[in-house]
């Protein structure tokens, strides 16, 4: 009996030496996240934002905001491909149905925050809204609604708290042990979304402390639970309740 006990015992420490680690352990999976991938996503952020208000001129009116729009997304999608390319840190694109529920409940939360927020100098904030026509909203305002709330949510998590982050979680983590490390990638990752938006939008200052909150939040969600998926969530979920705001301030006006 004791034999098969120690036979058991050694085959369960055997099985719990092999089984897979997730990236946030150091593992082979973000080895080739390194100082390089990180310095071309930088690059890259920084062409996109150049490109994007390059666009933004030279482009005719009608088209010259989702053209610009669409050269950034499409600059930061190249480090972005480049990332998983070199591979796919362990867990980092799993899925989980509590994913949504954190999506929904702190980026519901995040909006109010934006809201507390704009009414800080002891003015109510003013109801958002954009040009009706005839009670309805403008043909493009779904569109944009989409493109802002899926396509730039998606986009800016996968760069910003998928590849700015888990580089620089990895590369702190060498130096300085796994808590630093998430602060230093959390507050990097933070500090490169604000002047990103910065940077390619006209931000007031309560508009960059509501998205520090957002990627502080995201970034948090990331490392918390290795996942990217919540923070994805979360961001689609804020992005989606300022169009909501949006087209009700447009169609109560």
């Amino acid at each position: 009996m004791s034999d098969a006990a120690d036979a058991s015992t050694r085959g369960m420490q055997r099985r719990r030496r092999s089984r897979p680690r997730p990236w946030r352990e150091g593992r082979s999976t973000t080895r080739r996240w390194n100082l390089e991938l990180l310095a071309w996503a930088v690059c890259a952020l920084g062409a996109g934002a150049l490109a994007g208000r390059a666009a933004s001129v030279l482009l005719p009116p009608e088209t010259a905001e989702g053209g610009a729009r669409a050269v950034v997304w499409v600059a930061l999608g190249v480090p972005i491909a480049l990332a998983f390319s070199r591979s796919r840190p362990r867990g980092l694109l799993r899925v989980r149905l509590i994913d949504v529920v954190y999506g929904i409940v702190f980026g519901v939360a995040l909006r109010i925050v934006q809201g507390a927020l704009a009414e800080t100098g002891g003015v109510p904030a003013a109801w958002p809204s954009t040009v009706s026509t005839g009670g309805s909203l403008p043909e493009s305002f779904v569109a944009d609604a989409l493109a802002d709330s899926v396509v730039a949510a998606v986009t800016e998590e996968f760069f910003f708290r998928g590849v700015v982050l888990v580089c620089a979680f990895a590369l702190v983590r060498r130096l300085s042990g796994r808590v630093p490390a998430a602060i230093a990638a959390v507050a990097f990752s933070t500090a490169l979304f604000v002047v990103a938006h910065r940077l390619t939008s006209h931000q007031g200052g309560v508009d960059s402390i509501a998205l520090a909150a957002v990627g502080v939040v995201t970034g948090t969600f990331v490392m918390a639970t290795g996942r990217i998926w919540p923070a994805v969530a979360v961001h689609v979920v804020f992005n989606a309740t300022g169009y909501a705001l949006l087209a009700a301030g447009a169609l109560l006006s």
